[in-house]
């Protein structure tokens, strides 16, 4: 099938999915559709790729964690970054469009060194290829965090920003699921899973054959889970990527009370949590604070403090590691020696009963602890 041939088949299931009333005697059939979509997205996004090339910057990522800032054209993502850097970096302008390319730059805060990327506005249609889409949305799969930024006036473009990210596998606030698919040689589609696991085993089969996949082992861990995961664990490339959602400008209407509740109304039911979104004024500084700390908490960093024998700690810089961070992982970062001639650990902090406690390399470390690492004294 030709690109064209394809879109238009995705585009009239799309619209028959839209038709089907979700029922027990419609549920076999959406699941196949659903699958059927997804395979059909697949291949065109491989073609697109071998014909065009594969989409991206040349980014050099720096710093402990990178924060993607995407969002429509100009609801102030360059001010945004500017502020929450404290100086300016990023272009700013009264006009659509101001950033054409991805401009880095580095947040610090409490010892934490973030990379943000500021990126240009996302369209409808940007999954597809439209404008810059593809290659913004790359950035958004490989980064940390992204911050979703919209404005009190283009708020409902959440949708989109949504809709655009999930068509491009990238799967915002949500856990992997523990799924497990394996392709096999003979034997059919085995499913090994407990009794609730929201699906029936007919479901499952029929969306894994729709995908390619005739002989393979399923491993199911979960409870609940939906055609979608099935989906996403067979295709075995989605990016799952936490988000913050900004609300910027909050300043232009901030005594219009009834206004902002809609805007709340509206993110509660496109089912974003209170805790995942904050509204700031980019311009006037309002709510940074907030924010920075929204970034840290989200990340889920872990500062650890190095003290040498019968010394000091050093404070003044932390060695910054992603939750769970085990002993090992501080060896791993001072060089490949600390792994080999490990003896033993001191800890002082909340990971530990008492101060000073020896520990070895498995042990998982909490933020704010102090640690000496004590090696073999080599022959």
């Amino acid at each position: 099938m030709m690109f064209s041939d394809i879109e238009r088949k995705i585009k009239e299931l799309e619209e028959e999915l839209k038709r089907t009333e979700y029922n027990k005697a419609t549920e076999h059939h959406i699941g196949k559709l659903k699958a059927k979509i997804a395979r059909l997205r697949e291949e065109l996004e491989k073609r697109r790729r071998k014909a065009k090339g594969g989409p991206g910057y040349d980014i050099k990522k720096s710093g402990d964690a990178s924060v993607a800032i995407v969002g429509p054209p100009g609801v102030g993502k360059s001010t945004l970054m500017n502020a929450l850097i404290g100086k300016n970096v990023s272009q700013v302008g009264n006009y659509l469009f101001t950033t054409n390319k991805v401009v880095p730059g580095m947040m610090e805060h409490s010892g934490i060194n973030i990379q943000l990327l500021d990126l240009p506005g996302l369209l409808e249609g940007a999954s597809e290829g439209r404008g810059e889409g593809k290659k913004v949305l790359s950035v958004v799969r490989s980064a940390d965090l992204a911050l979703i930024v919209l404005d009190v006036y283009t708020y409902e473009f959440t949708e989109m920003i949504l809709r655009e990210m999930y068509k491009a596998g990238i799967r915002i606030n949500k856990r992997r699921p523990n799924i497990k698919v394996t392709k096999t040689g003979t034997g059919g589609i085995q499913i090994h899973a407990s009794n609730d696991i929201g699906l029936s085993m007919e479901i499952i089969k029929e969306a894994l054959i729709e995908l390619g996949y005739h002989s393979a082992e399923i491993t199911i861990n979960e409870r609940g889970i939906t055609i979608e995961d099935i989906i996403d664990a067979a295709l075995g490339n989605r990016a799952y990527i936490p988000a913050i959602f900004v609300l910027n400008k909050v300043d232009l209407v901030i005594d219009d009370i009834n206004y902002l509740r809609n805007i709340s109304y509206y993110f509660r039911s496109l089912g974003i949590k209170k805790e995942d979104s904050v509204a700031v004024s980019a311009l006037k500084g309002w709510n940074i604070d907030v924010l920075k700390e929204k970034i840290i908490s989200k990340l889920n960093l872990v500062r650890v403090y190095l003290k040498p024998p019968n010394g000091s700690p050093d404070y003044s810089s932390p060695l910054v590691l992603k939750s769970p961070a085990r002993v090992a992982d501080v060896c791993e970062k001072l060089g490949e020696n600390f792994i080999e001639d490990f003896k033993y650990a001191c800890v002082w902090g909340r990971s530990v009963k008492y101060p000073g406690q020896r520990v070895g390399l498995e042990h998982v470390l909490s933020d704010g602890d102090v640690i000496t690492i004590y090696l073999k004294k080599r022959a």
